[in-house]
């Protein structure tokens, strides 16, 4: 391209998000449900985050490390998500499309089955400034991105595991 045309070197999208060619979004439903198939009886894990990258991230850590792990990119796909599946525990990001991530632990709140639902703010905003909000609208914990993915199991094996060991004790 010569110098004077008015046209980037390289064309720029910013507004649409194309996933990698070996995305997990790509992944045909029989792969879903064979992987699925494979941690069923493990402690489920709901992440919504509204980046592609990270969810991706947080899922595989989170299934190697032994969780069965659902994925939404936006608040009212988390609500949908939760109301069906029943979640061991949520990764919520503040900032989501539809529905922000304090909206929807709200929501939560207010139906008596995800009154002890562990629900964990993953976001970096400032935690001196959005935790105690975040505490107010329902949630347990506030962890900094980039996630220290230790630090995350430490909270994980705390809330799933008393909230497992509840669910067991009144079935």
């Amino acid at each position: 391209m010569s110098p004077s045309t008015s046209e980037p070197a390289f064309p720029f999208h910013a507004e649409k998000e194309v996933p990698p060619k070996n995305s997990l979004a790509l992944l045909s439903n029989r792969q879903v449900n064979r992987r699925l198939a494979g941690l069923a009886g493990k402690p489920t894990i709901l992440i919504a985050e509204d980046s592609l990258d990270s969810r991706e991230m947080m899922q595989l850590i989170l299934e190697t490390k032994g969780y069965r792990v659902l994925a939404a990119a936006d608040g009212e796909g988390a609500l949908e998500m939760a109301s069906r599946n029943r979640p061991d525990a949520i990764l919520l990001d503040l900032q989501l499309p539809r529905l922000d991530g304090l909206t929807v632990a709200r929501n939560l709140r207010l139906k008596p089955i995800f009154a002890k639902l562990p629900i964990i703010i993953v976001s970096g905003h400032d935690p001196h400034r959005y935790r105690e909000e975040a505490i107010n609208a329902g949630c347990d914990e506030y962890l900094l991105k980039p996630i220290n993915f230790d630090e995350l199991q430490v909270v994980l094996d705390r809330m799933v595991s008393r909230k497992r060991r509840r669910r067991f004790k009144s079935a």
